[in-house]
């Protein structure tokens, strides 16, 4: 792993490292209700060092995270990055580790890896390049060994959960961002995976001078001090923020003392936990805290714009206009501990790095700002990332919808239902049989669709919400890429099923086949947009499977088998079913241009026409306009695809505008 950041740092920075930022946020406050969940939260992540925010459960480490990546609003406060106050754009130089590894199921580690750099590494990069980057990270967070190893989930085994940890934080990191957050990274591992974890974040933040704030529950020792920062809370309140070498100095100025070789995570954790007198006096110490020397000067009250204003001259090579330049070297020849530069006009001093100003050093600031300031929204195009998504999603799909289950079960309905009706003689005593057949077909794969699209969307949900917050991609692009990628797989298994029933059952001929394998997949395609639709207005799974369910259930009722003659006043609700136009479509296949269907003869006849001796079969045109709407084969196939339409259109609006949408 040595050699792979040597190889990286001398590839991209020569003999120097890359320009990174320092996050400051100042006075964050945040409320829900009446309920005050941050109250004046401030700290500093510096480049190239680890920030830890740690605090008992509740005590709103995870809210500051959302807060400082831009998923929840603040009520007050300031957040900037190398004195820019934070923006959209900018925060496209940040990557949010999420504590749960979110991924599609049953794609492999390089998959998983090689989508997310075709989608989010910029589209001048050449593609070798993308590959190359995932190949250094992967060296880099040691996942070499389960490249090909399936992601995999509760019912099939896959990466472990160190591995897991390791490939999440590795999907983010692919973009080279300059910002990383990551929420609670070492839960759900054990101690000596957390350590190698945390270990090998501490190296990748240091040589690639990266800025790093981490939430962390309750860290080992050795976890603890390879945190250069720690901000301390408990309910909502900085109960300590400051180098983390220093934290038991503090506690033993409230008389706290902490035991010999006694973990300083768990101490501090045990402290802020106790009854609120001992609170009171730590939170007291925190407030003095800030008065003291040994609180950042960027945090102060009085950290003016101006201030920042004279920052950002001096990085952007106005230094002469602001200062005498002798005057600021002479500054910083004086000072060790921090470097101060003194405004002649306000008499304040400025605190700034310790780094002298020479032409390597203002080019490394200028790097750093015009990062920050890239304007581009989406660093691929729109084809890009529909190709790139419709691949991804066709590899997670196939083995869903394709999966030997799936084909099992398929060929099994298959061979039953061609048992039950087996070369039907085409008799009127066969005519209930030969239209419950075509009933049961127009309506199994419309259930099949829209079960399998409710049931297949939290994962989609979960997946696309990560990515999209990140930037990955447009929501259009996933939509179209989502109704391509999956539209051959549904097609194969009404394929093989139609195949075998049609003919083993003996319905009417080759042209009716084809007409009632196209209706078919377009009944099931069309369901599936209704699945869409129930699957992205309820968060919860239950609540859309059971939508999905009654939904097919008053189609099956509409569709024209169970009911022909309904009430006139409520007759025209049969137009809204889906079934109605797949099964009439399919019936007018089989009766027209037909072999004759034989009557039955004698008293047993349905058909008038029948008791005559002279008449052998019965005139399948009105016996057809006896059973069906009446309407022509292009007016239904036309309905159909309003359906399918409007199913598709209005599933993107909800992920689009509704509260649970994607993205």
């Amino acid at each position: 792993m040595a050699g792979f950041k040597d190889k990286t740092k001398k590839r991209e920075y020569g003999e120097g490292k890359k320009p990174g930022i320092d996050l400051v946020f100042k006075g964050i406050n945040y409320d829900i209700g009446e309920r005050s969940i941050l109250k004046d939260v401030s700290g500093i992540a510096k480049q190239g060092d680890m920030l830890a925010v740690m605090g008992p459960s509740g005590s709103g480490k995870t809210t500051l995270l959302n807060v400082v990546a831009g998923r929840i609003v603040a009520d007050s406060g300031e957040i900037s990055l190398s004195g820019q106050p934070i923006s959209k754009r900018m925060r496209k130089k940040m990557c949010y580790v999420l504590q749960q590894d979110i991924f599609y199921s049953n794609l492999t580690l390089r998959q998983t890896l090689t989508y997310t750099a075709l989608l989010r590494l910029p589209e001048k990069m050449p593609k070798k390049e993308k590959i190359r980057r995932v190949e250094e990270i992967v060296d880099a967070l040691d996942l070499r060994k389960c490249l090909d190893t399936i992601i995999g989930d509760v019912f099939q085994r896959g990466l472990s959960g160190g591995e897991q940890k390791r490939a999440n934080i590795a999907n983010e990191i692919l973009t080279d961002p300059m910002l990383m957050l990551l929420d609670e990274p070492t839960s759900g591992l054990d101690s000596n995976t957390a350590c190698n974890l945390m270990k090998i974040m501490k190296s990748y933040t240091q040589v690639n001078n990266k800025t790093v704030m981490t939430t962390i529950h309750q860290p080992s020792s050795q976890i603890y001090h390879l945190f250069d920062r720690v901000l301390l809370m408990t309910e909502g309140q900085v109960a300590y923020f400051g180098e983390g070498s220093k934290i038991l100095s503090f506690f033993s100025s409230v008389g706290l003392e902490c035991s010999m070789n006694y973990n300083p995570a768990d101490f501090i954790l045990e402290k802020v936990n106790e009854e609120k007198d001992v609170q009171d006096a730590i939170l007291e110490a925190a407030n003095k805290l800030r008065d003291s020397e040994d609180w950042p000067v960027e945090l102060h009250h009085d950290y003016k714009t101006k201030q920042l204003a004279i920052c950002d001259k001096m990085t952007s090579g106005k230094i002469n206009e602001a200062y005498n330049i002798d005057e600021v070297k002479l500054t910083m020849e004086a000072t060790t501990e921090k470097d101060t530069i003194k405004d002649s006009t306000s008499g304040k001093a400025l605190a700034v790095p310790v780094t002298e100003f020479d032409d390597k050093t203002q080019e490394q600031y200028d790097d750093a700002n015009s990062m920050l300031n890239d304007n581009e929204k989406w660093v691929t195009s729109w084809w890009t990332q529909y190709s790139v998504l419709t691949r991804r999603n066709l590899f997670q799909a196939k083995d869903r919808i394709l999966s030997k289950f799936n084909i099992i079960q398929t060929m099994f309905l298959a061979l039953l239902t061609s048992l039950f009706w087996f070369q039907m003689p085409r008799t009127e005593a066969t005519l209930k049989d030969r239209i419950g057949l075509i009933f049961f077909t127009s309506i199994y794969f419309g259930f099949f669709s829209i079960i399998d699209a409710i049931t297949a969307f939290p994962e989609d949900r979960a997946v696309v919400n990560k990515e999209r917050s990140s930037g990955a991609y447009r929501l259009s692009a996933y939509f179209f890429a989502k109704m391509s990628s999956e539209i051959p797989l549904i097609i194969a298994q009404p394929l093989v099923f139609v195949s075998i029933v049609f003919w083993v059952a003996g319905l009417n001929g080759v042209t009716a086949y084809f007409g009632d394998l196209a209706v078919i997949i377009l009944g099931a395609i069309t369901a599936q947009g209704f699945g869409l639709i129930f699957g992205a207005s309820f968060k919860i799974f239950k609540m859309s499977f059971v939508a999905g369910t009654m939904f097919m259930l008053f189609n099956v009722l509409a569709g024209g088998f169970y009911t022909v003659n309904l009430p006139y006043w409520i007759g025209w609700i049969k137009y809204l079913s889906v079934v109605l136009y797949v099964y009439n479509i399919q019936i007018t296949y089989e009766f027209t241009n037909a072999p004759p269907v034989l009557c039955v003869g004698g008293n047993l006849t349905s058909f008038p026409e029948c008791l005559n001796p002279n008449v052998t079969s019965i005139d399948q045109s009105e016996y057809l306009q006896s059973i069906s709407i009446g309407w022509p084969l292009w007016a239904m196939h036309l309905a159909l695809f309003v359906f399918l339409l409007v199913s598709r259109t209005t599933a993107y609006l909800i992920l689009r505008f509704k509260s649970t949408r994607i993205g």
